[in-house]
């Protein structure tokens, strides 16, 4: 017997509540995933961080470099996958020369009517105050192995045909069964990564102090990307002085604070492009980009074409 539970959200589209009473599962074997996002992405030398409200697998197809997972810094390599909770603070950044080349799924593990679409990160949410619901069902992976390092060819083998299969797909998500054949390609993608039960080394892992005033500098302009932000605001942020701020930043970045700022708000306006009905002078405005002359102008510079442009190219339903 069920408890009626609940958690109410909200964010820059309203609040939802979430009825969690049929969906307090007890095992993996209730996960019924929903599939949100499929992407091949490209990390560049220059780190770039994401914080996300859903879980999200990496499965690194091609390249070397680092990501910073809540503080520890992790050296990645081809082959390696890694399984990232809600709220988890990641930052991406290839060795120079080597690429990496990720395979990406975000997805929930149980299907909510409520979180159809876009979905922002909720204010002053992080993995700490995530994992602490311990009511919500979204939580039962948050303690699974993050990392698993170098899993057997067949392994990444069927791994990489799985999301191959997403890629299709994802392409019509609105086709008949589709929804039915991304939930069991997920699912075996899940059951594949969990059963490396040997692989999850954590020698490559490195506790990093000098990420800490990045992360919290990041973390930061994450929750704050639609306001106004200084370079002020930032540093005291991070705890640190503005000109050694700035440097350090540089260091372990690879760009500015306005540029990383910039680029962040793109991607966020990206995907609300992609995902919702919102008019292009309100996508502006909740990423924090200001008018829409500005806002395209900035726009057209990060993503090479105008944002019009980008949502005919891009838009799904």
């Amino acid at each position: 017997m069920f408890l009626i539970l609940g958690i109410k959200s909200t964010h820059g589209f309203g609040q939802i509540y979430y009825d969690l009473s049929n969906l307090m599962k007890t095992t993996i074997n209730d996960i019924t995933p929903n599939v949100r996002h499929v992407r091949m992405n490209t990390s560049p030398t220059a780190a770039r961080s994401f914080i996300d409200p859903e879980y999200v697998f990496t499965y690194i197809k091609e390249g070397q470099g680092i990501f910073v997972i809540e503080g520890v810094e992790y050296q990645i390599a081809a082959g390696d996958m890694l399984l990232m909770a809600p709220y988890m603070l990641h930052i991406t950044k290839s060795h120079p020369g080597r690429e990496m080349i990720q395979c990406v799924v975000h997805f929930d593990l149980f299907y909510q009517a409520q979180r159809k679409g876009y979905i922002l990160c909720q204010p002053g949410m992080t993995f700490a105050k995530f994992i602490a619901q311990k009511q919500n069902p979204e939580t039962l992976l948050a303690h699974a192995p993050m990392f698993q390092t170098q899993p057997p060819d067949s392994v990444q083998s069927q791994i990489y045909r799985r999301y191959e299969q997403l890629r299709e797909f994802n392409k019509d998500r609105h086709a008949a069964y589709a929804q039915l054949q991304m939930r069991a390609a997920m699912l075996d993608i899940l059951s594949l990564y969990l059963q490396q039960t040997g692989n999850h080394d954590q020698a490559s892992a490195q506790p990093s102090p000098k990420w800490r005033n990045i992360e919290t500098a990041i973390t930061y302009i994450h929750n704050h990307f639609d306001e106004p932000i200084s370079l002020d605001d930032v540093s005291q942020q991070a705890d640190i002085s503005v000109n050694y701020f700035c440097s350090l930043f540089k260091r372990y970045t690879g760009q500015t604070i306005h540029n990383y700022i910039n680029e962040l708000r793109i991607h966020k306006a990206k995907r609300l492009i992609e995902e919702s009905d919102l008019s292009l002078t309100k996508i502006a405005d909740l990423t924090g980009l200001g008018d829409i002359h500005a806002f395209s102008k900035l726009f057209k510079k990060f993503a090479k074409q105008t944002p019009s442009a980008y949502r005919r190219s891009n838009r799904r339903d």
